[in-house]
């Protein structure tokens, strides 16, 4: 949830919860204020009928209406009610409906004989009042927090723009570019210190990558020179006629150690670029042609290893990829099949618009199924294998938004490439 929305959100509610709590506070005090002026008209009503009383000698004349009303009895001496407030509902034809009413009740002397008054005030009037006060208290409520969650978002969204700003800026930000990271300037003190701190930093990591950079190429050139020269010193030597048996072993056991240094490098250096993101060109690359290319140069080897390949399944697939990292994912796949296969073995191939899958027999891995994209890691004791062929495939597949999978089940194994996450 983006910011606005959630600090939007939160006045809300906060403005809700006062309207509520304000708005009962206010209806409590409002009816409170309407009983305590019923009950000083009763009480002046009251005050006014003893005092006739006191000045004529006799008992006022009893009054009805619709809103107000005095009624009088005779008491009775043993149950006397001296003075008594309450509500209650009398029912108007008028109207069809029950009308609230506030009652005084009080006892009344004339010539020594208690009298009963009951003097009927209706709260018809000023529960309309307070409907009416209530209802406009809403909607004023209503506007003023429409009117202040508009103006609180937009002045929100226009303070945090240079935020977003940066935000996006950052988001298409590349250090392959080779450009350092510019922000516009702010008025807000944070978002202005977040700029310069971001700028600060991305200039560090722009220049640990150029140096990062200049070292993997110095260190790819400069090694492959030796590696050139010793593996032909010693193709030299190799075919030197004095050579004993032992000697032509150990240059052997060298000649192949080197090679897989060179292969090693060549992996390593590899995995840095595509981790650095330098394979920006990118086109609709036939998957399913690239495939068959593969299967086709390395028909040679699959024959000579004793190996069946079964093509499951071949439809014309096209990814969004750079060329030569494609052929890079199919070749350390198919390779993964063969190194890891034994004699008499299969491999099966299947592409559909959903995977590229290819199983392979062989045996149990043993390092555990989710640390085999690791660097350096391999499913058994293969000879010639680097251990990092799988950590090429599954960094070319986030490169792209890949997703791989490992299975192996019944002496199979099966490494899946879904093209959709």
């Amino acid at each position: 949830m983006r910011v606005l929305t959630k600090t939007s959100l939160y006045y809300l509610l906060v403005s809700l919860v006062v309207f509520a709590v304000g708005g009962t506070v206010f209806y409590l005090s409002l009816r409170e204020e309407i009983y305590d002026e019923v009950d000083d008209q009763l009480f002046t009503d009251k005050e006014n009928i003893i005092a006739y009383i006191q000045k004529h000698d006799r008992l006022p004349n009893v009054t009805s209406g619709i809103s107000e009303a005095i009624h009088v009895r005779e008491a009775d001496p043993e149950n006397l009610v001296m003075e008594h407030l309450s509500d209650t509902l009398i029912y108007s034809t008028y109207d069809e409906e029950d009308i609230p009413f506030r009652k005084l009740t009080f006892t009344a002397y004339r010539q020594g004989k208690p009298y009963e008054y009951t003097i009927f005030k209706s709260l018809m009037d000023f529960d309309d009042l307070t409907e009416s006060t209530v209802l406009a208290m809403i909607w004023i409520f209503l506007l003023l927090l429409i009117g202040l969650v508009f103006v609180n978002y937009y002045t929100n969204k226009y303070t945090w723009r240079h935020f977003y700003d940066t935000l996006a800026r950052i988001k298409e930000y590349r250090l392959s570019h080779h450009q350092p990271l510019t922000l516009k300037e702010s008025s807000t003190t944070e978002f202005e210190e977040l700029n310069q701190v971001l700028q600060s930093m991305t200039g560090k990591i722009h220049s640990d990558f150029l140096n990062l950079k200049e070292f993997t190429e110095n260190v790819s050139h400069e090694i492959q020179t030796p590696l050139a020269i010793v593996n032909s010193k010693i193709e030299l030597f190799m075919q030197s006629e004095n050579l004993t048996e032992e000697q032509a072993q150990m240059l052997s056991d060298m000649y192949g150690a080197l090679n897989r240094l060179a292969r090693l490098n060549k992996s390593l250096i590899l995995l840095t670029r595509i981790e650095n993101r330098e394979f920006t060109a990118e086109e609709q690359v036939p998957l399913h042609r690239l495939l068959q290319e593969q299967l086709t140069h390395l028909q040679e080897i699959i024959s000579m290893r004793g190996l069946e390949l079964e093509v499951e399944q071949m439809e014309e697939v096209y990814v969004q990829m750079n060329s030569g990292l494609t052929d890079v994912l199919l070749q350390n796949l198919l390779n993964n099949a063969i190194k890891h296969n034994h004699p008499g073995g299969s491999i099966k191939v299947l592409l559909n618009r959903q995977k590229l899958c290819i199983r392979n027999t062989g045996e149990a891995p043993q390092d555990q199924p989710e640390k085999l994209f690791g660097r350096f890691r391999t499913g058994d004791d293969a000879v010639g294998s680097l251990g990092i062929g799988l950590a090429l495939v599954k960094k070319i597949c986030d490169l792209y938004g890949l997703l791989p999978k490992y299975n192996f089940k019944d002496g199979e194994h099966s490494l899946c490439i879904y093209f959709t996450k």
